[in-house]
């Protein structure tokens, strides 16, 4: 995990290589469109949200990047819907909150984009909130990026979500405090490094029924301070990676 601190916001980046499985690698890629994108190396995107000023000033800073092309826009989910088979882009800008929200939950509309097109989905929203955020990462999300401090790093976001496959969040946000005993920090690690309770019990020499007492401690801790119900277990390795656990000896 890389963490920067910015004085507009917090960057937080995982790699996928702890990973078992990916959702984003279970639907069918369009032939077309990886020719194209191995000619050109373009990284087609597509914006949805229902606010032309917004649209506007989103296309406006990512046309400065010449490996980015907007090849489409919507203004509703059922226009996302509509057109993101035909257009097959490799990233879609997601707002939280456009017509036909309360049709359906945000997790029907990403199943739904992810049926017709194999591409990276951005949650770009004006709301916040640590529990909100992992909400979208569990539902197959590569990012969540809050609208109002990430002007001028868009295309930025884009090229590492894309290129270097990582999942992302950039909030106002801050981390939590949260006070953890030395074995669950050795526990911490090794959840950050990808490994499982079987796995850890042999590396540490205890039970396993011992491991997931700490392992349940530790999603009780994580559950309180970022109001996360429950802790599921890839949530439970994006909260440790983001609190700079993993690729540590476990004396650390």
């Amino acid at each position: 995990m890389e963490t920067k601190t910015k004085s507009q916001g917090y960057l937080y980046t995982f790699s996928k290589e702890n990973f078992e499985h990916d959702s984003n690698d279970i639907f069918g890629d369009n032939q077309l469109k990886k020719a194209f994108k191995k000619k050109e190396g373009i990284i087609l995107t597509m914006i949805a949200d229902d606010h032309p000023y917004l649209i506007h000033g989103v296309e406006n800073d990512l046309n400065k990047d010449p490996k980015i092309k907007i090849i489409s826009t919507a203004n509703s989910y059922s226009d996302v819907l509509e057109k993101v088979s035909h257009i097959q882009p490799d990233v879609i800008l997601l707002d939280l909150r456009m017509p036909g929200h309360d049709k359906h939950d945000l997790k029907h509309y990403v199943s739904e984009i992810k049926s017709k097109a194999n591409c990276k989905i951005i949650v770009f929203s004006n709301e916040t909130g640590w529990a909100r955020i992992h909400r979208c990462l569990d539902i197959g999300a590569s990012a969540y990026i809050e609208k109002a401090i990430s002007i001028g790093r868009l295309a930025e976001f884009i090229h590492r979500i894309c290129e270097k496959d990582e999942l992302l969040i950039f909030t106002a946000e801050e981390l939590p405090l949260i006070h953890f005993s030395k074995r669950q920090k050795e526990i911490l690690h090794f959840i950050a490094n990808g490994k499982e309770n079987d796995e850890i019990a042999i590396q540490l020499c205890i039970d396993i029924k011992t491991v997931q007492s700490y392992v349940n401690e530790i999603k009780s801790k994580f559950a309180e301070a970022f109001g996360i119900h429950p802790i599921r277990p890839r949530t439970l390795l994006l909260l440790a990676s983001k609190l700079g656990f993993g690729n540590l000896a476990v004396n650390n």
